[in-house]
């Protein structure tokens, strides 16, 4: 989907409102918690750890029950006897990862075809590859990328914002269980979708944000690897990215 003088204005001023907006929050809310205190644990490096999981199950597992053999974004099922360790494949946050020479702007575990987003509400998910739990904002070496889908025979790509999307889809409900109403639904232009990749690289989406572990994101039902959104209309791919993206943690 070509980006327009108006679409590209838009994203930079939505970048700026998006880390201004973004850094006052996490100022706050830093506040308040030394003010009220924190149930969770802290991990080593200034991480919160999910209640009752020490630092060393946080590195290394086991992860909850409902991540052991679940699938990934890019249809992987996780083995758990066969996992690499996180010191093996360099992993790191976003912020860190930047600076090793295998990492490409953008790309982190949110849009990687190996992750597993949050499934019971704790903010954080897992790796069909590597073990312990895992953040959408970090990234390690063996990140893969999530092809884009292919165009549904008898359509133009151009058609994919506004097609009316597989029967499957039209009022199904999205992974955190809001349903979809086909005639309240915003454009794609109005949010602004893009891949999640770009969105990040260019400093509009904050890293570990995706379609893929967003509220309104509803999977592929019917094999085309195509996915739909509870809130906006057209064909959704689970490497995108919009100006509404609401964490699926919020919703679980």
């Amino acid at each position: 989907m070509g980006d327009s003088d108006s679409r590209l204005d838009w994203a930079s001023n939505y970048g700026m409102w998006s880390r201004r907006n973004y850094l006052v929050a996490t100022v706050g809310i830093a506040a308040l918690s030394g003010c009220l205190g924190d149930d969770d644990e802290e991990g080593e490096g200034g991480e919160d750890l999910p209640s009752g999981v020490s630092q060393e199950e946080f590195e290394s597992g086991p992860v909850p029950e409902v991540y052991m053999s679940a699938m990934s974004l890019g249809g992987e099922q996780r083995d758990p006897d066969d996992l690499n360790t996180k010191a093996d494949v360099s992993f790191a946050e976003y912020e860190g990862a930047q600076e090793h020479s295998a990492h490409e702007p953008g790309r982190c575990c949110a849009n990687c075809g190996d992750y597993i987003p949050d499934k019971n509400g704790d903010e954080f998910g897992a790796c069909a590859e590597v073990e312990g739990y895992i953040d959408g904002e970090d990234w390690c070496t063996i990140y893969e990328e999530l092809p884009e889908p292919e165009v549904p025979e008898g359509m133009s790509e151009a058609e994919l914002a506004t097609a009316e999307v597989p029967a499957e889809y039209r009022t199904a409900s999205s992974q955190a269980g809001e349903e979809r109403d086909p005639d309240d639904l915003r454009s794609q232009e109005e949010v602004n979708l893009m891949e999640s990749v770009e969105a990040i690289a260019d400093d509009i989406a904050m890293p570990g944000q995706s379609c893929g572990n967003c509220a309104e994101f509803i999977p592929d039902k019917n094999g085309d690897t195509w996915g739909a959104c509870a809130a906006v209309e057209g064909y959704v791919a689970v490497e995108d990215w919009c100006s509404i993206w609401e964490h699926v943690s919020e919703e679980l």
